[in-house]
């Protein structure tokens, strides 16, 4: 028999970094499109907007609008001068409530490894990355139920209206396509600069591979990024024998607008210790409702052995909730009127 193994004993040390990619933020450009619209010059939300709509948990919201209509220009000249009203409707934005959360119970970690700020970190960051993905998916939704049907000129491409109202690029055409969305987008008379696109990962290996034309090289492809800002989501998928898709969106055409919890907004606390908040998720930019409160529980089954022994255990208990609406540019009828989104794709041949 060795003493070997009695004194060499298990050595555990301590890496922050070593796990790292266990948890990973993506990409989530349609998130990122639509927050920072907030701030575009001729953004449809204002900063009026945005403090009225963060107080009305439980209400209903609704913008006036104008519908578009069509007049036409006579030839005579008329003693009498007809009416000509405007039609207009109340546009109903619509919310949807996010929530998740998390317990720390702190005795667990008096027999652990792991640190307590470490733990809570790792189980906040866990969230707000799928917070994130959610709504970068629902952002990707709202694009594409809301892009245009309607095409001034499509210029070489195949009618879009046959192709389910997406622009559709042959494999020839990559390096063309970019250039010629804008002047599809100014056919629809939309003519804002620059234009954003948010598009997917194959989008970004079209441009990867333009970046070889440079200022001194044969071909320059510095147009293609001229009147542009770009948007990267790993949440768009390509339709079959597609290699990239996207979006091309009139700047001043999305938003975010964020309701809050009535008793976040006003800040309550409780004599037990319940209390709510507000925080602005760094990571998301996203204003986030907050509810904490404190007690005691049966902690013994949370983490198998390791937590058996904690029958009756302190617990802090985190709660976090975000109600989020959409906002896109209100276009009455999209089978008549042209959108200020438009989406393409690039074929694999």
């Amino acid at each position: 028999m060795s003493l070997l193994a009695t004194r060499v004993q298990e050595l555990r040390l301590q890496s922050p970094n070593i796990d790292r990619f266990t948890n990973r933020a993506s990409r989530y450009g349609a998130l990122d499109a639509f927050i920072t619209s907030n701030n575009d010059a001729m953004s449809i939300v204002t900063p009026e907007m945005i403090n009225q709509v963060a107080g009305t948990a439980g209400r209903d919201v609704k913008i006036p609008v104008f519908d578009s209509e069509s007049v036409s220009i006579g030839s005579t000249r008329s003693v009498t001068i007809a009416d000509s009203q405007n039609t207009s409707a109340l546009l109903t934005l619509s919310s949807t409530v996010y929530s998740w959360g998390f317990t720390v119970t702190p005795s667990e970690y008096l027999n652990s490894d792991t640190q307590a700020q470490a733990d809570f970190n790792r189980k906040y960051l866990k969230y707000i990355y799928k917070f994130a993905d959610t709504l970068d998916t629902a952002c990707l939704t709202s694009l594409n139920t809301n892009k245009t049907q309607v095409w001034g000129d499509y210029l070489e491409y195949t009618d879009p209206t046959t192709t389910s109202d997406v622009v559709p690029a042959a494999l020839a055409d990559k390096d063309n396509i970019l250039s010629d969305l804008s002047v599809m987008m100014k056919a629809n008379d939309y003519y804002g600069v620059p234009y954003r696109v948010v598009g997917n990962t194959g989008l970004e290996a079209i441009l990867r591979q333009q970046e070889k034309y440079g200022q001194f090289n044969e071909q320059n492809k510095a147009i293609e990024w001229a009147d542009k800002t770009f948007h990267f989501t790993n949440n768009q998928a390509n339709a079959l024998n597609k290699i990239a898709t996207g979006y091309i969106v009139n700047p001043g055409s999305l938003g975010m607008l964020f309701k809050h919890e009535p008793d976040a907004v006003i800040g309550s606390v409780l004599p037990d210790g319940t209390e709510w908040g507000m925080i602005t998720d760094d990571f998301t930019g996203v204003p986030i409702s907050t509810y904490t409160y404190f007690g005691a529980r049966d902690a013994s089954s949370i983490s198998g052995a390791a937590t058996a022994h904690l029958t009756r255990a302190a617990t802090e208990y985190y709660g976090f909730s975000a109600e989020v609406i959409n906002v896109v540019a209100y276009i009455d009828d999209l089978t008549t009127v042209a959108s200020p989104i438009m989406k393409f794709d690039v074929a694999n041949s």
